[in-house]
């Protein structure tokens, strides 16, 4: 396999994962962590840099969604603090809890 084949598909593959989120799929985490071997692999191979693939990354990402990976997580909701929950009241067994 030649760089530009790599790239090829590693350009394939993000549109695949990015065009699936951007539908409202979740993409499965064996579907990503595939990806991310992949290109580790063209990494250790000498197919590309950890740079390229992340330009590469980004570029397809402002293809499919129109912004950038930063922009688009900036835009998130966010996430729900489980720490800001006070749950003492359900400490007690229920039976003496009730009135």
């Amino acid at each position: 396999m030649n760089k530009d084949a790599f790239l090829k598909e590693v350009t394939r593959r993000l549109e695949q994962v990015f065009g699936s989120a951007r539908d409202g799929y979740k993409v499965p985490p064996v579907q990503r962590h595939r990806l991310e071997g992949f290109m580790q692999a063209g990494v250790f191979l000498g197919l590309a840099s950890n740079e390229e693939l992340q330009q590469l990354m980004e570029t397809t990402h402002v293809s499919i969604f129109g912004k950038t990976i930063k922009e688009r997580e900036a835009q998130r909701p966010v996430a729900w603090q489980e720490s800001a929950l006070d749950y003492r009241e359900y400490e007690q067994p229920t039976f003496t809890r009730r009135p």
